[in-house]
């Protein structure tokens, strides 16, 4: 099965009002329909502010995870400037397994 990339972008300089707002939300949906993500963190600006995500998938097409995305608090407030979702080949990879905060 094919994997993909996302990367979101907070519209600038970044959106933690919005993603305050709704991350228990956010959370609650990333822990209830995680099975197609491989990993997923939050990307930080310089004063350590979340200023987007980054998200790999592995999913059976791009559509696939845009219908995920679609229904995903942080996308559908608004909280992103721009998704980029594209296929990603996995060439290397030493990330440890993590356990999210519940």
């Amino acid at each position: 099965m094919p994997s993909f990339a996302v990367v979101a972008v907070d519209h600038p300089p970044h959106s933690m009002p919005l993603r305050d707002k709704h991350r228990a939300a956010h959370r609650k949906y990333v822990l209830e329909h995680a099975a197609p993500i491989r990993t997923a963190g939050a990307m930080r600006d310089a004063e350590g502010n979340q200023c987007g995500s980054i998200y790999v998938f592995e999913a059976a097409s791009a559509e696939d995870v845009w219908a995920w995305l679609r229904a995903e608090p942080f996308v559908a407030q608004g909280i992103y400037e721009s998704i980029r979702v594209v296929e990603w080949a996995p060439a290397f990879n030493t990330l440890a397994a993590v356990d999210w905060p519940k």
